[in-house]
């Protein structure tokens, strides 16, 4: 999702002002429909709008999901409610998993985990500010990185803080950077100058930065160069998308580029034995050579969809938009292969669901699963 934080209103009405508006492309009859996109459940877990940072989870047997007005739910893998826990906070960020507890975070900067069993309380702290992403931890690091830049890092026991890295933040930004990722060394942290940073997960040392894209063009809208999808790891690299219109394969252990591509946007990658799937700032969506970065094919026909990140699911890659559909298309062709409607809002978000299926987010609230089967299957 695309959204502008603007520190200073009079900045943001002028930014915004600017930004030009273009149709989204009108979906086009499927010239050979191969698949048949089927949900198989759906659930109301309450609004989460445009914050893009409050996720459901699959995992550990269970969907957990959080929503904007403070709800914390844990549902079996076939939607039935577990428990539900009200907070009583508004929720920017959440849930992550992080040994054994659900960790959210709230409007007001406070950092909350909850037991992922029933719901019980088993931490807070007051941070500086929001989250401006999604928690990341193990059992023995819980890391969070706040809208004033600042990179945290907590006990996930205790929730006491061990180390704090303060990052530059510029006036201008799209709000809401990648999520922290964790190796087994370090912190990978994308930032709002276009940036990767690799912090020891002892102290918060930089061991090594790369710059992922530099500011170009005359308005600051321009300029923008945020890293802001998600990092895709897959070792011994890492795949890194900015806003401002690069794509850098990386080494892990020193941030050398392997490759890159000129081809930047706001979500995430996906990757299978055969494409990285990319979506561009214009929703066209590419599947690059994963080797060298080479363009296999692309497809333009979902332009201006304010397309979700890109997930490779059973062999071709699967897209939501602004609208609610859901887009299969083919890995051999790029070609659109099936089409459903989930959702009268828009889905942001795709991602792993339970028993193998895909969870997909609607903006209002509606959590739904669903799975695909090719058109002989019976």
């Amino acid at each position: 999702m695309r959204f502008l934080w603007l520190p200073v209103l009079v900045l943001g009405l002028s930014a915004c002002a600017s930004t030009p508006r273009y149709e989204p492309a009108e979906l086009k009859k499927i010239a050979q429909t191969e698949l048949r996109i089927e949900r198989q459940w759906k659930k109301d877990i309450g609004k989460v709008g445009d914050r893009p940072s409050l996720r459901p989870l699959s995992a550990a047997g269970r969907v957990f999901a959080a929503s904007a007005d403070g709800k914390v739910m844990a549902l079996d893998p076939s939607g039935n409610p577990l428990w539900s826990v009200d907070t009583a906070r508004s929720l920017m960020s959440g849930p992550a998993l992080v040994d054994g507890r659900l960790v959210v975070g709230s409007r007001d900067g406070e950092l909350i985990a909850l037991s992922a069993l029933d719901g019980e309380l088993q931490w807070e702290n007051q941070l500086s500010s929001a989250l401006a992403t999604l928690p990341a931890g193990d059992a023995g690091l819980l890391v969070v990185k706040s809208e004033d830049g600042r990179v945290q890092a907590l006990d996930p026991q205790s929730g006491d803080l061990r180390w704090t890295v303060p990052l530059n933040v510029p006036p201008l930004t799209w709000r809401g950077n990648a999520p922290l990722q964790l190796t087994e060394e370090a912190v990978l942290v994308g930032t709002s100058t276009g940036r990767l940073q690799a912090l020891s997960r002892g102290d918060g040392s930089l061991i090594w930065e790369q710059t992922v894209a530099e500011p170009r063009g005359r308005s600051e809208i321009e300029r923008l160069v945020d890293v802001d999808a998600d990092l895709l790891l897959v070792n011994p690299v890492i795949i890194a998308v900015s806003t401002g219109g690069n794509v850098r394969v990386l080494r892990q252990d020193n941030g050398q580029v392997i490759w890159e591509r000129s081809v930047g946007g706001f979500v995430g990658a996906a990757l299978d034995e055969t494409c990285l799937y990319l979506v561009d700032r214009d929703d066209v969506v590419s599947c690059l050579d994963p080797r060298n970065g080479a363009a296999i094919w692309t497809n333009e026909n979902l332009r201006y969809r304010r397309l979700s990140g890109a997930y490779a699911y059973k062999g071709n890659v699967l897209l939501a938009d602004y609208d609610g559909y859901v887009h299969a298309l083919s890995t051999a062709s790029g070609q659109i292969i099936a089409r459903e409607r989930l959702s009268s809002a828009a889905i942001p978000w795709l991602g792993e669901g339970p028993e193998g299926r895909v969870l997909a987010l609607a903006a209002n609230g509606h959590l739904n699963v669903f799975d695909t089967q090719p058109l002989s299957a019976r």
